[in-house]
């Protein structure tokens, strides 16, 4: 077994600290454990009523506490590509980095963070079609 002289070195560093938070997020906001609970498919099916074919649904629709898997991931993304626009946000406020990469995180972060906020709320549309209007 190791020795170390101090906790200094037992201590994780703060990359390794923020991949482990935004990977548990990941997971927490896709519905991992609901997926696990309840075994729902990949995606579902709808039958077209004109032809008879079936078509792939991909969100569960008017029911907002029921998901596919592929609509947990696709959620859990955007949510958390947000997050990850709010960290190059806070990145772009580093004085210690010039002005061009600090304009660059702000801008890569605002139009991260705009274009989550976009998806997520046509997921929400798409799941509840009435819902705002």
């Amino acid at each position: 077994m190791a020795r170390f002289n101090s906790l200094e070195e037992l201590r994780p560093s703060p990359m390794l600290v923020c991949t482990l938070v935004l990977v548990s997020y990941f997971f927490v906001t896709a519905g991992v454990a609901y997926d696990i609970i309840n075994e729902p498919p990949a995606i579902g099916g709808t039958t077209d009523p004109v032809t008879g074919a079936v078509k792939p649904m991909t969100f569960m629709p008017y029911r907002l506490n029921g998901q596919f898997i592929l609509e947990g991931i696709s959620g859990g993304f955007f949510y958390t590509l947000g997050g990850v626009g709010i960290i190059l946000l806070d990145l772009s406020r580093n004085k210690n980095k010039s002005t061009l990469f600090r304009n660059f995180f702000m801008a890569l972060g605002a139009s991260i963070l705009v274009l989550s906020y976009v998806v997520c709320m046509i997921f929400i549309r798409i799941k509840m079609p009435n819902y705002r209007r």
